[in-house]
């Protein structure tokens, strides 16, 4: 049999992307099939089949992409949280929930994520290079902001987007973009913290401190890691050098001639230099360049390196990667100084080589985006304007275990396959691959051919698995062929 029609083949297209659908022909290379695919950023929208966008939504929905409209929409939620409160003050229960139903829960915390989450998902699907969503994904969870409590939904999806056109880059301009991003400033509080000795806090401007949250992420999360043996020292230096980054809206504190999103208001910066990693951070020239130097320092840390090297190959090979995989993209990212489009294409080296020895289970949201890709079925259309019925995919993936946008801590969506597995989590996939087949048995003869495929494509010869679900077939049992096939240990690891 010839390599690009063995299992292993397929393996690697469900590892870096989502599988191939029954009709599209297996990569004759396929190291060169991934990797060509992360040379320009593809574009992202609610897409149909075809790649077109999807004609059939509300009048006014799109995807926002300029800093004036982001930060406008930021700022209209913020007061009409405001506004709502204030009417339920004067306003019978019945009534408010009504208002509060139509002004903030609709368009804001149903339609918003809707809209990222059904754009992310179709893209991923339809779009023209699932290998480079597969990475988007990696890095909007390694840079993770998610809904918080400063009403920030319709920053969220605005700001992932706009890290894909940084994938094409050097490590180090991706992290000063995500750093210093409006949306990552408000979701970690940054754009309240404040110098002790800054001229806000001397004179009383604000009651707003000292807060640590992005210094804090900024060393462990984003950089270094804790392996690295910085100190809690080393964090309150960068969190002072971090103070008076803020995000600018146009409310009544807008100033003159700032355009909105990301600014330095050095009246609420720390003055003075930091000590971080035993290098000191002045600002002779220019009173913002402090972070701009220390971000640098990060990026090209050899820490950094190691941190994101491992980090990259657990989420595309296995919880315990084999350690020449490890050292072999920390190399690349050292010697390219952090070149994105290299090191992808040493973690793809790595996975292709590696690939027969390592396995990796599919999140929730993988698992999905494949079983839909394997079967040729679309995403959930409906979207969530009334209490009309139909499943909507941000919903569904809530369900699946991984409600995206919403995810609860800033360190992201877990990486590793032991974290999501349980006897609930599995038992709600096997659920959604009834409600799979149950879709699929409209068009019987389809589904049995799709299934065909499927089964040669990615289970081996001889397996368990695989005589199960060919039983199944035999017998003509579409449904449970489809079930058995999707939650077979092959389709749930990669």
């Amino acid at each position: 049999m010839p390599p690009q029609a063995t299992p292993l083949v397929h393996r690697f297209t469900r590892r870096v992307a989502f599988g191939l659908p029954a009709d599209a022909p297996s990569p004759s290379d396929p190291l060169n099939w991934a990797q060509a695919q992360l040379v320009r950023v593809p574009p992202i929208d609610i897409l149909e089949r075809d790649g077109s966008r999807r004609a059939d939504l509300p009048e006014g929905m799109r995807l926002l992409w300029e800093m004036d409209e982001v930060m406008t929409a930021f700022h209209q939620h913020q007061v009409a949280e405001r506004a709502s409160f204030a009417k339920g003050r004067s306003l019978p229960r019945e009534q408010f929930a009504q208002e509060r139903r139509r002004e903030i829960e609709i368009p804001y915390h149903r339609l918003e994520p809707w809209k990222e989450t059904q754009a992310r998902a179709s893209t991923a699907l339809h779009g023209a290079a699932p290998v480079f969503e597969r990475f988007w994904h990696f890095w909007t969870n390694h840079f993770m902001v998610a809904p918080g409590t400063q009403n920030n939904d319709t920053l969220i999806g605005p700001y992932q987007r706009s890290l894909r056109p940084k994938m094409l880059g050097s490590f180090r301009d991706l992290l000063w973009h995500a750093t210093v991003h409006p949306a990552m400033l408000v979701f970690l509080d940054n754009n309240h913290n404040t110098g002790p000795r800054s001229r806000a806090a001397r004179e009383g401007w604000t009651r707003n401190s000292v807060n640590e949250n992005l210094g804090r992420e900024l060393l462990e999360l984003f950089t270094l890691s804790p392996a690295s043996g910085y100190t809690q020292k080393d964090v309150e230096a960068t969190t002072l050098i971090l103070t008076g980054w803020r995000d600018m809206k146009p409310d009544r504190f807008r100033k003159p001639g700032v355009p909105l999103g990301t600014y330095f208001d050095f009246n609420h910066h720390e003055p003075g230099a930091q000590t971080v990693m035993g290098k000191t951070y002045d600002a002779t020239l220019r009173m913002d360049s402090k972070l701009a130097d220390l971000v640098t320092d990060l990026a090209h840390h050899p820490a950094t390196a190691r941190h994101l090297a491992r980090k990259l190959c657990v989420y595309f090979m296995d919880d315990e990667p084999p350690a020449q995989a490890v050292a072999h993209v920390e190399q690349v990212f050292l010697q390219t100084r952090g070149d994105l489009p290299a090191v992808h294409r040493a973690v793809l080296e790595m996975c292709w080589a590696h690939i027969a020895s390592t396995r990796k289970l599919a999140s929730p949201e993988a698992w999905l985006l494949q079983s839909l890709t394997l079967t040729g079925l679309d995403l959930p259309r409906a979207i969530p304007l009334d209490d009309r019925g139909g499943i909507k995919t941000h919903y569904l993936l809530g369900d699946l275990g991984q409600p995206i946008p919403r995810c609860p801590q800033p360190n992201g969506w877990p990486i590793r396959s032991v974290d999501w597995v349980s006897k609930e989590l599995m038992d709600r996939r096997v659920r959604y691959s009834g409600l799979l087949s149950a879709a699929l048995e409209r068009q019987p003869e389809a589904m049995a051919r799709m299934l065909e495929v499927q089964c040669e494509r990615h289970l081996a010869e001889g397996s368990a698995e695989k005589t199960v679900v060919q039983a199944a077939l035999a017998r003509r049992d579409l449904r449970s062929a489809n079930t058995l096939l999707h939650v077979s240990p092959s389709l749930l690891w990669a």
